[in-house]
């Protein structure tokens, strides 16, 4: 058990309690904070020191400072270093991803990452021709975004660095350096946009997009400005030490406080939760509560101050403290004199300890009140930094939950979970002092990528299976981590290594392709390779695959996924990179891929699928592609002369001779119908078919070219026929017709005929053939058809078909 009760370190602001617990006794051994500009990530992150370059420093025995920036954790452990090259840096901050944002004075902004403080892994980006034409005096930071103060004291702002825009805000017409200013975050102003509050002279000017607005104030300057987490209120600090609290409008004034101390001035402020405002003076630490009243907290040497969501983390060389606010269960259980359930239930495990009687008499005295009790234990142990108390107020809750016949048991269970892996992380190793309200705030997955990012691999497993969750972007990082440290193995020795820890991984995850980009930038080209096979979807491998210049294994594992954007995305990666004549050999080795560009270049007519067909001695597709492009065309000398071309083409090819000769026909058609043209003007058949060229010939009662047409294109006779009858009824040429059906028997028959002239409303001509028709029934059935009511009889009579003369009979009624 602890030497001291928890309510030692409670101090007393009116009727609250503020709690100074100290975190750590800070690892960095001689370290002169003084020498250095801070910054210190909120949530319990890391703490970067760069050497302040607008100090003299004193030439001495130890080290001389260089321009490195050092990475610490919360603990005062070093963490990483990054070397930074490059002009002055007017301002720096960790951002909510734990990335370290340096916005230099030219303008440029270097956003370097926790995990890998290389070169490399830094990205960067510019704030503008503003800010290089003016340079860059300051910058204020929130979560993903930050305003830089400009040399003509403008405020240039970005909304997330992710994907920087840089705009202005409008011009407050500021003359001289402001003497602090500070920034309203965009989630926390009605408008939901950015605005900064600037000390100018004994006013404040808050200055947004739209305007500027002067809050006519006369206490000023002030020499610090802060905003309360929840943006509602304003703390205001003046030169003379006198601490305001205002409302965010500037309407209403909330307290105020004179620090007496003259040789004091102020160096931060921060807010504490959303009721009092802590000030650090040189020699203390000053809270300010919400009515004017104070606690003072004395140190050695300055500390640096960090907001957080429910308290005010404080850090010089020696210690690491968090000052907050106690909550209410703690005080039900901790306070001196408390007479709460909660209180008693705590009184009577103290009690079972020393195996006294008293405890079932108090156990007893708690009554209904024991669901209660045990809520409060429960809720007091998230709120206890001090293991050994929390633990005694655990098992507090266990013991009180053993008496009610009812109660769910998941609020103990989650909150001993919540409390193991606070503690883990508070650890001196780990460093990342956080409490249950800073926990439960953020997702886990942010808990569990920031051990990540200090390589706290094995630790971030353990804390996933204990909390049953997914541990697959724990392998994948811990495989990026160990190639990029992997100077001696070789390729199959780390694909090994690898494999070895990655068949954890569950089944389809996409993971390999993070991996291999890894494996690949830092020279390990084959390993890359062989972990892309692993990888299961074909989007994410394909394109990895062309930027390592496997555009073949690309292309087959484009076409094993069966989608086909993909194959297309590298087709049009191999056309823009390679010679035509080496695009055509790459996509010619695949069916797939050359169906695929033959598609795409038809839809687009390209003139480079001709080229394609004539290298792959596609001789089939070549004519009809010459054929297609030829449908429309209108001159018949070219027409021909192309489709020659296309006959040649075609003769190369054995395997399409029918093709060939029909082609060689459509050539004959087409002089033919062009002479044609030229011998019957006004009339057009270029583009009739064969039969329609013939029909119209003998419409026009061309009988002697239309039988030449016939013999020259080796029409069958009964086609023949069909047409010639239908041209000549259609022409009432009956003379032509008889002798058409004279000349020789009709290789059709007569029953056609018959059936032209009765469509054509000649009943005489009808007879002529209805007469050479064998059938005596089909010829009665004809003869009554047309009214020919004798001759039906009498034919009807000869075949003796009583029915058909009874139907004539009737006809005749």
């Amino acid at each position: 058990m602890s030497l001291f009760h928890p309510s030692t370190e409670w101090h007393a602001l009116q009727d609250t309690f503020y709690r100074k617990h100290r975190i750590y006794q800070m690892q960095w051994s001689e370290l002169d904070l003084s020498k250095y500009r801070v910054a210190s990530s909120s949530f319990g992150g890391p703490i970067a020191l760069l050497r302040d370059d607008r100090q003299l420093l004193e030439a001495g025995p130890g080290p001389l400072l260089d321009s490195a920036i050092r990475v610490y954790s919360a603990s005062g452990k070093l963490l990483g270093k990054i070397e930074y090259e490059g002009l002055h840096i007017s301002a720096f901050s960790w951002n909510s991803r734990e990335q370290l944002v340096c916005v230099q004075e030219d303008g440029n902004v270097r956003v370097f990452s926790l995990n890998e403080s290389q070169q490399s892994q830094q990205t960067s980006f510019s704030l503008g021709p503003e800010a290089k034409e003016r340079g860059v005096i300051d910058a204020k930071f929130w979560d993903q975004g930050l305003v830089a103060m400009l040399g003509d004291y403008r405020f240039l702002y970005i909304n997330d660095i992710g994907e920087p825009k840089p705009r202005l805000l409008a011009d407050a017409q500021i003359a001289e350096m402001p003497r602090s200013w500070a920034i309203v975050p965009p989630h926390l102003t009605l408008s939901h946009h950015i605005e900064v509050l600037v000390s100018v002279g004994t006013t404040i000017l808050t200055i947004d997009a739209v305007g500027v607005q002067d809050q006519l104030l006369e206490q000023g300057p002030y020499a610090g400005i802060s905003v309360s987490p929840n943006g509602r209120l304003v703390a205001l600090c003046t030169e003379t030490n006198c601490i305001q609290v205002v409302s965010i409008d500037f309407q209403r004034s909330y307290s105020e406080h004179t620090h007496e101390t003259a040789l004091e001035y102020v160096l931060d402020t921060a807010w504490c939760g959303s009721d009092a405002v802590l000030v650090s003076f040189p020699s203390q630490a000053l809270l300010v509560g919400p009515f004017g009243d104070t606690l003072s907290f004395a140190h050695d040497t300055p500390v640096h101050l960090v907001q957080e969501p429910d308290g005010v983390r404080m850090f010089n060389a020696q210690e690491h403290s968090f000052i907050c606010k106690v909550s209410a269960e703690s005080k039900s259980v901790f306070q001196i004199g408390s007479t709460s359930p909660a209180a008693l239930l705590y009184d009577a495990l103290e009690n079972m300890r020393t195996h006294s009687a008293r405890a079932d008499e108090i156990v007893r005295s708690i009554g209904d009140d024991m669901s209660v009790a045990v809520d409060t234990c429960i809720s007091a142990a998230g709120a206890e930094p001090i293991v050994e108390y929390q633990q005694s107020l655990l098992r507090a809750a266990s013991l009180g939950k053993s008496f009610l016949a009812v109660f769910n048991g998941d609020k103990l269970v989650d909150m001993c979970r919540n409390l193991r892996i606070l503690n883990t992380l508070a650890s001196y190793d780990v460093g990342i002092p956080a409490t249950l309200m800073q926990l439960q705030s953020q997702p886990f997955e942010n808990w569990i990528q920031r051990l990540l990012n200090r390589n706290k691999h094995k630790l971030a497993l353990s804390i996933c299976q204990y909390m049953e969750e997914p541990v697959d972007q724990i392998y994948i990082h811990w495989a990026c981590a160990k190639i990029r440290a992997s100077n001696t193995l070789d390729d199959d020795s780390l694909y090994r290594l690898l494999r070895a820890r990655l068949e954890h991984l569950r089944p389809g995850i996409s993971s390999y392709v993070e991996i291999s980009e890894i494996a690949n930038a830092c020279g390990y080209k084959r390993l890359a390779i062989r972990l892309l096979q692993h990888e299961p979807r074909a989007a994410n491998q394909v394109p990895l695959l062309i930027s390592m210049g496997q555009e073949e294994t690309a292309m087959a594992a484009a076409i094993r996924s069966g989608d086909a954007d993909l194959v297309y995305f590298v087709i049009f990666h191999l056309f823009k990179t390679l010679p035509l004549s080496e695009f055509f050999q790459n996509i010619g080795r695949s069916h797939v891929a050359s169906r695929l560009f033959e598609k795409y270049a038809l839809s687009l007519s390209s003139p480079v699928l001709s080229d394609f067909y004539f290298q792959e001695d596609a001789f089939a597709k070549s004519a009809r592609l010459i054929v297609t492009d030829n449908l429309l065309q209108k001159d018949v000398g070219k027409l021909v002369a192309n489709l020659k071309v296309a006959l040649k083409i075609l003769h190369n090819d054995k395997a399409v001779a029918t093709e060939a000769r029909a082609l060689d026909s459509q050539i004959k058609l087409l002089q033919t119908q062009h002479v044609l043209e030229q011998d019957i003007p006004g009339h057009s058949f270029i583009g009739l078919p064969l039969n329609q060229t013939l029909s119209q010939v003998l419409v026009l009662g061309n009988y002697s070219r239309a039988n030449k047409i016939r013999t020259e294109f080796k029409m069958p006779e009964n086609r023949y026929y069909w047409i010639k009858l239908h041209a000549l009824v259609q022409r009432r040429d009956w003379v032509e017709l008889a002798r058409l059906a004279n000349a020789k028997k009709s290789p059709i028959g007569y029953r056609p005929f018959v059936d032209e002239c009765i469509q054509a409303l000649q009943y005489q001509e009808a007879a002529k053939y209805i007469i050479r028709i064998d059938d005596l029934s089909q010829r009665a059935q004809l003869y009554l058809k047309i009214g020919f009511y004798h001759e039906a009889a009498y034919a009807a009579s000869q075949a003796k078909n009583i029915d058909l003369l009874r139907q004539i009979h009737a006809s005749l009624e």
